[in-house]
């Protein structure tokens, strides 16, 4: 999770959180080669939760560098005792990485084709993997993107054009979490009709969830199944709207 939406230890993680984990996990399996090391290059890393995720089941030797410029040092200290395997930074890495993931990242920079293009061009191997997610569809925006600060939200065209004006092209995408369009568009027409109250700092993100152990269970087991669905459509050749856009990208042949 963003640094800014932890809450104590989160010791029960969202659902949504944990959801999105085992989609990007299934994705980073398919992409890298078993028993072959890779460097991972995780920005925006926050709390590193998932990274430490991935890097478990990364081939033995593999590395994961967490870039967040919003690292304090006692972050700094704190993650690197919790795991030691990973290495943590505030300032952007000099060293190519086989796969560089910006999971929900991009909507949080002033310059997003700025940032993606200096990855490209100072990090990523050049046969190397770009994974990006991004929260989707900007007539969706609420107080809630408001609160962590998101610049913007994309259409998937929208996110092909920046992925695409930064020397890349997108070899797979999707969408993920339809079924929780409906929910956010009436969160939307809501606002729409009366100003949001301002959220305490303890509801905000997922860093706020205090649901119980069978809530939590059964939401997470349909999300699973709403990402299962979307990445089965998204292997045909199709994009599911949902209320995240993601995509697999490389180097274009130009």
């Amino acid at each position: 999770m963003d640094l800014s939406e932890r809450r104590g230890s989160a010791e029960t993680r969202h659902p949504w959180e944990q959801a999105r984990a085992r989609f990007f996990e299934g994705l980073a399996a398919r992409l890298v080669r078993p028993s072959v090391p890779v460097a991972w290059l995780d920005v925006g890393a926050g709390d590193a939760w998932l990274g430490m995720h991935i890097a478990d089941s990364l081939p033995t030797g593999s590395s994961m560098v967490c870039w967040d410029v919003n690292y304090s040092d006692d972050d700094l200290a704190t993650l690197a005792a919790e795991a030691p395997a990973l290495r943590f930074t505030t300032d952007q890495p000099t060293d190519r990485a086989d796969v560089i993931s910006l999971l929900d990242v991009l909507e949080h920079v002033d310059d997003d084709v700025a940032l993606l293009t200096s990855l490209v061009e100072q990090n990523l191997a050049d046969d190397g993997v770009v994974i990006v997610s991004v929260p989707a569809y900007q007539q969706l925006f609420t107080a809630h993107d408001t609160a962590l600060a998101h610049h913007r939200r994309y259409s998937p065209a929208q996110c092909r054009r920046v992925i695409e004006s930064c020397g890349l092209r997108v070899d797979e995408e999707g969408g993920l979490f339809s079924t929780l369009l409906a929910p956010r568009a009436v969160q939307k027409g809501l606002e729409r009709v009366r100003s949001p109250r301002p959220a305490a700092d303890e509801s905000i993100g997922v860093g706020g969830w205090t649901g119980g152990p069978l809530l939590t269970k059964t939401m997470t087991l349909a999300l699973n199944a709403d990402a299962a669905v979307s990445r089965w459509i998204s292997a045909r050749g199709r994009v599911l709207p949902g209320l995240s856009y993601w995509a697999i990208c490389r180097r274009s042949a130009t």
